[in-house]
């Protein structure tokens, strides 16, 4: 009984000739979406954050399965998470990376993952990986050496970064410094240098079309701010379902009257 657990649990009783483990996923992929958790549900405690979605088909393989349980039985005490009300960096944010291969480079903040302690900056700290059987073919010309690949490719890869591994740059200096959160005269909350007091301006927040919120125009099926600003619900003393019946003009009989004794 214990051998067949282990067996099973090892996913030897799949047949040499089975697809791959997520190739249903990725086949079926929009139609899997209804079999798992929606995007208001969040991830369990012990989930491995990553730049992937939570939500994508083989993340959500990776919940159910409880494949990150034993990673964060080993690795709980070493995640260092940023509370919300403290999280500096926004995407298009410049910084500078302060350790690594890049120390000392500029760049920006192309994605963050505040829960899982994550920011990608683009285009630096990255890691070159190999996909396929690559065959390399050198050629020699005029003191050049060409490469040439015949199957499979090399794609680079930006490496996560942690909050404490960046840092803003002073926008007087472009240089790094810490900043502070602080509140205006407007009674915003903006990010305010310790060295010069200058404030450090929030990037522009970009739509998921690649557009800036602030240029973007609403359509004919859009309700723009002041619409839905508007107070059009005005509260009473009685039930919901009474306020839907004098909305609607229905008509229920009278109620029976009930006593206390």
């Amino acid at each position: 009984m214990r051998l067949t657990r282990t067996l099973f649990k090892r996913g030897w009783w799949r047949p040499w000739d089975a697809p791959p483990k997520y190739g249903s996923l990725i086949k079926y992929g929009p139609l899997k979406w209804k079999d798992y958790q929606s995007p208001f549900v969040e991830p369990p405690y012990w989930y491995k954050w990553s730049t992937t979605s939570p939500y994508h088909p083989i993340e959500q393989h990776k919940i159910l399965s409880a494949e990150h349980v034993g990673w964060y039985k080993n690795n709980f005490w070493k995640q260092k998470i940023i509370p919300p009300d403290e999280w500096l960096y926004q995407v298009g944010d410049k910084v500078e990376i302060l350790e690594g291969k890049d120390k000392g480079k500029q760049g920006d903040v192309t994605q963050v993952v505040p829960q899982g302690n994550i920011i990608i900056v683009g285009g630096l700290n990255t890691k070159y990986e190999k996909r396929g059987k690559l065959k390399t073919k050198l050629l020699v010309s005029s003191n050049t050496l060409i490469f040439f690949s015949t199957d499979g490719e090399i794609r680079r890869r930006e490496e996560p970064l942690q909050h404490h591994e960046v840092s803003l740059l002073d926008p007087t200096d472009k240089k790094p410094v810490e900043v502070e959160f602080r509140v205006n005269e407007t009674g915003q909350r903006v990010r305010v240098s310790l060295r010069t007091g200058h404030v450090v301006e929030w990037p522009p927040e970009i739509l998921y079309d690649g557009t800036k919120k602030e240029s973007y125009v609403c359509g004919d099926k859009d309700t723009s701010y002041e619409e839905a600003c508007k107070r059009t619900y005005k509260p009473t003393m009685e039930f919901w379902e009474d306020e839907l019946k004098a909305l609607y003009n229905i008509k229920d009989p009278p109620r029976r009257k009930t006593y206390w004794y």
